[in-house]
């Protein structure tokens, strides 16, 4: 089109409302309100135990389910810091002492652990990871898509780190006490298959063609 002020004024013309998105933390609250109770509802299709808060070790699951929740919150919010322009999300510094204390906790626990072989419920860990977090993925990838993302991946992984810290949180509440070696590499593998669903299922979505 030759005439710039016909075209101007063609747009003009097709232009329609546009909602401005939440702020990050708002988004991130909506997420939280959402995303846990979907995950927990899909808790009961797979079979799951009821943690005993009476044992001793007790206190190493309350930490390990506070400092999961809190890194899924923060991974959360670089994932929506992520999708806008001019955001600045939060440095790998803000992660690593609060993964490194979890770790510290899950190898606490297995230090504590009585019963070196491995118990019946330990393969349900990964099941029960991946049951969670389909609805939070799908939730995340939502609130994603009304923005979309100048990087992509990077807003997916992040948003699949935070989905998967949270399974993590809702694991807490539906596993032993105890913690074997085999556990530990379940949840693990479920983290990072967790991560590459979000990837692979939000990448049409999200990114900017």
């Amino acid at each position: 089109m030759a005439d710039h002020n016909v075209f101007i004024e063609k747009l003009t013309r097709e232009a329609e409302p546009v909602s401005r998105p939440l702020t990050s933390g708002k988004r991130v609250l909506a997420w939280v309100l959402m995303a846990l109770p979907c995950g927990w509802a899909s808790s009961l299709l797979v079979y799951r135990l009821t943690t005993d808060w009476s044992q001793t070790g007790s206190w190493l699951v309350a930490m390990q389910l506070s400092l999961t929740f809190m890194m899924g919150v923060l991974a959360i919010r670089n994932a929506f810091s992520f999708s806008i322009a001019g955001r600045k999300p939060l440095s790998g510094w803000w992660f690593l002492p609060l993964f490194l204390l979890w770790l510290a906790g899950a190898l606490l626990s297995l230090g504590h652990t009585r019963v070196p072989s491995a118990h019946p419920d330990e393969v349900n860990c990964y099941a029960f990871m991946m049951a969670v977090s389909l609805p939070m993925i799908l939730l995340a990838v939502a609130y994603l898509r009304r923005t979309r993302a100048i990087h992509p991946l990077r807003a997916l992984a992040s948003a699949g780190a935070g989905v998967a810290c949270m399974a993590l949180t809702l694991l807490a509440f539906c596993h032993p006490v105890e913690t074997h070696s085999l556990d530990l590499v379940l949840h693990l593998a479920a983290f990072l298959t967790i991560v590459s669903m979000t990837v692979i299922l939000g990448w049409r979505w999200v990114v900017i063609r």
